[in-house]
């Protein structure tokens, strides 16, 4: 599962926003993103032993950890992109439109929440059920959102097809 931790990576850094970033290999699986730029984020991702496509990233902050978790299990391989504009229809879509992109999930899909510390388990975070929801990327250019699309079918591939 290592050759998908940059796919991964971008799955779950793609919330935050379109930031550059690097990757480091850590380990065979752990990868470290760090941003470029005014907002400086570090986020160490890695796969859970024994959950086949369950991967969690850490970033350590002053008032405690961010922990997210990327469940592909809980995706059933579907997609879908949708518009939504605003303004007068005589103006170009680029002008008026923003997209985003819904991955068909159970809720449980994406998780993150602040912890104080972790001092716990990372293949038994205990979430609470609203920092859970299914998958979506939102208020983007559509051009941006090919590089999801790929990296989730890459990902898919991996973890043997539509789950």
């Amino acid at each position: 599962m290592a050759v998908i931790l940059p796919d991964v990576a971008l799955l779950i850094r793609g919330p935050f926003g379109e930031y550059s970033y690097k990757l480091t290999r850590t380990s065979d699986d752990s990868v470290t993103l760090e941003e470029f730029g005014g907002r400086r984020m570090r986020l160490e991702i890695r796969q859970i032993p024994d959950k086949r496509c369950v991967f969690v990233s850490t970033r350590e902050e002053k008032d405690g950890v961010d922990v997210a978790q990327l469940d592909l299990s809980k995706f059933d391989g579907t997609y879908q992109l949708w518009e939504a504009c605003i303004g007068p229809a005589s103006a170009p879509p680029e002008n008026r439109c923003t997209y985003s992109l819904h991955f068909s999930s159970q809720k449980q899909a994406f998780c993150s929440s602040r912890f104080p510390k972790l001092d716990f388990d990372l293949s038994k975070i205990p979430f609470v059920d609203d920092a859970c929801h299914s998958y979506a990327l939102g208020a983007r250019e559509k051009k941006f959102y090919t590089k999801y699309i790929d990296a989730y079918e890459r990902i898919k591939e991996q973890c043997g097809g539509s789950q």
